[in-house]
């Protein structure tokens, strides 16, 4: 009996000392973070999409317009997020859903006075920040003059006066803003992950990609700069196009048939360094000298024709007589883009892949491109290094993330940003990097990465690894040493977290031929004429061996005695 007491105790003993550990485990998981919204414009709601590519560092995001929302979406939440960017009426069910919702909430922009927490909020027009608390902004940031009697947590100032920029109700929040940049996101980021998330990122880590390299690359230029920072034991990527325009833009080259730099590659890649698919190479417009491909860059808007002499001017949504319709010409002219986007990808996949180089992720060179472009590589690809663009009208509205992020509107690529700049022979460069490594030391977990560009000079990229000594804080990220999976057809690349590749590739002499005929038809018909006459000859010598064969058959029977 005795015995048996002792047992349950244990037991319990047992079950009480995991529960701190099961509750560290659980604080750690990412939560799911509803944001709800109103906005008429695709131009809009670039701010919904800066707000989703915040927050999905901390959580997972759920995006809805707030006349989509469902009551299983509230209860499933941890933090509601509420961004009005215009005066609309909110139905009153959607109201009570979110003024019951016991757990964090943050309100942004417009229509908060629609909610319980903010009905005293009033709005007296807008106007332009110059500065928050004691930092004077570079550029000036447009936001909602408010008067109320809330705590103010936030303060901002105008040319003339103050104004707040968030509030606080008990456990909820409001700022005034919506629109904002880069710059004040690293200065709001730390408030508001620290009071609306429980999820915390890991240490600060620091990633680089050599990025530049194509087929007229010199394989020398690319040793010097590996052999560089491998004595610096700094771990590196490599972005790679794999074909690219002639100088006379007539004809293009294949990275397969220049053998030297192939070979160093491969050398690279046998050492554990992860390639990264750098789009296909080739310019949307042949003409461009830099490589724009998957945006216009000269009509600044979406592809919206696989062949550029068939572009023309996208229309904009005052053209049509609702928004409605404009959104269904809109989805039109996306699906035109997946499908160019697709072509490319299966293009830089695949010619990587003939010399014998396997991607782990994708980037665009200059970072352009829309929501469909992205809809489109989430398809193919885990990982996307690089900018991010918020709006599908305009290219001017990108940004980057001191996290990592899996954004909603990317339908949940792992995004690293290349948020910080190296160091070049601009004097201002080595300032501009130092304040950006300090600006994301203030935010936990936070990650900085960088591309340089394989022609940049030794003493360049060695003054950027010294500024980087100096903030201990970061510690280097093996890019290789990450879990993501690539998948085009006929090919699939798989890259675990202890930097094991693995390639599963099916017809792949189908791939072959097909390379071969689109490249080099008249070689390749020349091939085919000579293996139809090599077939006939081998026919004409197998014919004489059966008949021999028979005829020996023939007379070996007939002088059989009996024969």
């Amino acid at each position: 009996m005795k015995f048996k007491y002792f047992l349950i105790c244990l037991v319990l003993l047992l079950v009480v000392s995991c529960v701190p550990e099961i509750t560290q485990a659980q604080s750690q998981n990412k939560s799911t973070i509803l944001i709800v919204y109103n906005a008429n414009t695709p131009l809009e709601e670039k701010t919904v999409h800066r707000v989703d590519a915040l927050f999905s560092s901390y959580g997972d995001t759920v995006v809805e317009p707030i006349r989509k929302m469902t009551k299983q979406q509230v209860n499933e939440a941890a933090t509601i997020i509420y961004i009005g960017m215009n005066e609309a009426e909110i139905s009153q069910e959607h109201r009570q859903w979110m003024q019951k919702f016991p757990r964090q909430k943050l309100f942004i922009g417009y229509n908060a006075n629609q909610f319980e927490a903010f009905r005293d909020l009033r709005i007296a027009g807008t106007d332009d920040f110059v500065q928050i608390d004691s930092k004077t902004l570079t550029t000036k940031i447009p936001f909602l003059k408010i008067t109320s009697n809330y705590k103010e947590v936030i303060e901002g100032k105008t040319i003339q006066q103050k104004y707040p920029v968030l509030l606080k109700n008990g456990k909820y929040y409001y700022l005034s803003l919506n629109k904002w940049s880069d710059e004040f996101q690293l200065y709001l980021q730390p408030f508001i992950a620290n009071k609306t998330t429980s999820y915390q990122p890991p240490k600060h880590r620091v990633w680089m990609i050599l990025d530049g390299i194509r087929p007229s690359t010199s394989p020398k230029q690319l040793k010097a700069v590996t052999n560089q920072l491998e004595k610096e034991n700094v771990p590196y990527a490599l972005a790679i196009a794999a074909v690219e325009y002639t100088a006379d833009r007539k004809s293009v080259n294949q990275l397969n048939d220049a053998k030297e730099l192939r070979d160093v590659l491969q050398e690279e890649q046998a050492k554990g360094v992860a390639i990264i698919a750098n789009g296909y190479g080739l310019s949307y417009r042949p003409e461009d000298k830099k490589q724009h491909e998957f945006w216009d860059d000269e009509l600044n808007q979406p592809i919206t024709a696989l062949n550029s002499t068939q572009a023309k001017p996208f229309y904009t949504v005052e053209e049509f007589s609702s928004n409605d319709a404009f959104q269904e010409a809109r989805q039109k002219n996306g699906q035109i883009e997946k499908q160019y986007t697709k072509q490319r990808i299966q293009e830089a996949v695949s010619a990587l892949s003939r010399a014998k180089l396997y991607p782990i992720a994708f980037t665009i060179e200059n970072g352009q491109a829309s929501s469909y472009v992205y809809e489109e590589i989430a398809h193919h690809f885990t990982t996307y290094f690089g900018t991010l663009q918020y709006s599908d009208e305009s290219s001017e509205f990108t940004g980057v993330q001191p996290l990592l992020t899996k954004p909603s509107y990317m339908h949940h690529l792992e995004v690293y940003s290349a948020n910080i700049t190296p160091i070049t022979s601009n004097l201002e460069s080595e300032p501009i990097l130092i304040q950006q490594l300090k600006n994301l030391t203030k935010i936990q977990g936070s990650m900085a990465g960088m591309k340089i560009n394989i022609q940049q000079k030794p003493e360049e990229i060695a003054r950027t690894l010294d500024v980087l000594n100096t903030f201990p804080q970061f510690e280097w990220l093996d890019l290789r040493k990450i879990n993501t999976k690539v998948q085009v057809t006929d090919l699939t690349i798989t890259q675990s977290g202890t930097g094991k590749l693995t390639v599963k590739q099916e017809n792949r002499y189908i791939d072959l031929i097909k390379y071969k005929w689109e490249t080099s038809p008249f070689e390749f018909s020349l091939w085919v004429l000579f293996g139809i006459v090599l077939l006939f000859v081998a026919l004409f010598f197998l014919n004489v061996l059966r008949l021999r064969f028979t005829l020996k058959k023939r007379l070996f029977e007939e002088r059989k005695p009996n024969g």
